[in-house]
């Protein structure tokens, strides 16, 4: 629940034609305060959550009110305040500041115009539409971050999804980069150039960036690695939050894992259902690819990884990957991607490999501000590699689910530990297709 510093029903006249059920005209003001003026296009009652009933009069919904974002009790993590001494900046879902409009009988397009006042900054990971911020196809609570207030806001040019296929048009988009006071003008290029290194990394595994626009907000803080702890919120636009040390190491941030791994989030839709373990392991097993790809981790280190923390996913297996929890559903998800990753070089004689079908999910449409059925996207990877590898491991594994041979697994792809030391036997059954995953 907000609270208002005041709020009041205003009654004007309906624009003569309109692309979108609402606009809400948000002034940004010194000290986080917001004054949000919304108009709503209906002819019935609507219902602002929070702010209650509003009457429609000329088929127009009018409601205005006002909030002081800094004076709020929130999430931590829906809503992260920095420069409270100053001019404070925050990253914020929109559900924290935003009300939600009920009553229509489908979720409604609403236009944000924002004005913000001089020194002041707002970005979200929404669509611009014109001057406003399209949020549409999802509900407010469910929107991704903004940044506001006294914050610094760059934009950074990336290729659009599927651009760098050979055979595709070349388009651009924009990851807009906004970090949080905290850290100097050098550090503060040190992250952009970290930013930008890694969504360069990430656009060369899935031909393209992961979406055509995206907010990325960096929080200062005192974390013990060179980041710490990250979420990726893609309803209306893909937003990824990492906090990051203030101490910041230019070497060090190319060691970490964290956004890599969020920017892996933000190019597949939420899957619904007990899904976590499908979206949760893809992204810890691309991480180290991705990684590994742009010459920031070498392949036996890969190896390493999956061959000390995959072992902890075995167990779900066995009772059905559905029904996985707490850190297995990583490592579990993981392994699953593994044996899919290998199926489908089989199947495709090389041709083709994970990385076509999470990428050819995406350039079908389903990135991820999307809402769907695991199903729904596993039988979307499968058209695009030509396979019905992802289905059918779904089917045997998902639930009641059969136990995996990890060991045997080892085996056949040559992948040994030998005194503390990663070896890779190229005469192993499955070599063949073990030296096409990590590097490609």
């Amino acid at each position: 629940m907000f609270r208002y510093a005041a709020f009041a029903l205003l009654l004007l006249a309906a624009p003569a034609c309109w692309a979108q059920d609402c606009t809400a005209d948000v002034g940004l003001a010194a000290g986080l305060k917001l004054d949000v003026h919304y108009r709503c296009r209906s002819d019935r009652p609507l219902v602002f959550d929070p702010g209650g009933r509003v009457d429609s009069k000329g088929g127009v919904v009018d409601f205005r009110y006002k909030v002081a974002l800094a004076d709020r009790d929130a999430d931590p993590h829906e809503l992260i305040l920095r420069g409270r001494g100053g001019e404070p900046g925050a990253l914020a879902t929109l559900g924290t500041w935003l009300a939600e409009p009920r009553g229509f009988d489908h979720l409604p397009v609403i236009d944000l115009r924002v004005t913000a006042a001089d020194g002041l900054a707002f970005a979200a990971g929404l669509p611009r539409v014109g001057d406003a911020w399209r949020l549409a196809g999802t509900s407010v609570s469910f929107a991704g971050y903004s940044a506001l207030g006294h914050v610094s806001v760059q934009e950074i040019a990336v290729p659009a999804p599927g651009s760098l296929r050979p055979e595709a048009a070349k388009e651009q988009g924009v990851l807009r980069l906004a970090i949080l006071d905290g850290v100097s003008d050098t550090a503060r290029a040190d992250l952009a150039q970290w930013v930008r290194r890694t969504a360069e990394a990430e656009s060369n595994y899935w031909q393209g960036f992961t979406a055509r626009q995206m907010l990325v907000g960096l929080v200062p803080t005192g974390a013990r690695g060179p980041a710490g702890y990250g979420r990726t919120v893609s309803g209306g636009g893909p937003t990824v939050m990492v906090e990051v040390n203030r101490d910041v190491d230019a070497a060090r941030l190319l060691t970490d894992w964290v956004l890599v791994h969020e920017l892996v989030h933000t190019g597949m839709p939420y899957l619904m259902r007990r899904a976590t373990w499908f979206m949760e392991g893809a992204a810890t097993y691309v991480e180290p690819i991705i990684r590994a790809r742009a010459g920031w981790k070498s392949e036996p280190e890969v190896w390493r990884e999956w061959l000390d923390n995959m072992p902890r996913g075995v167990d779900a297996f066995s009772r059905g990957l559905a029904n996985a929890s707490g850190r297995e559903v990583y490592w579990a998800g993981a392994l699953f991607m593994l044996m899919a990753d290998i199926a489908i070089h089989r199947e495709s004689n090389g041709a083709k490999g994970l990385r076509d079908c999470l990428a050819g999910a995406l350039w079908s449409g389903f990135d991820g501000p999307r809402r769907v059925l695991l199903k729904d996207y596993a039988a979307a990877c499968d058209r695009a590699t030509g396979t019905h590898v992802v289905s059918e491991l779904i089917e045997r594994y998902e639930g009641p689910g059969h136990p995996v041979d990890l060991a045997a697994l080892w085996k056949e792809l040559g992948v040994g530990d030998v005194e503390g030391r990663i070896v890779l036997d190229d005469t192993a059954p499955l070599a063949r297709w073990r030296k096409m995953i990590v590097m490609g």
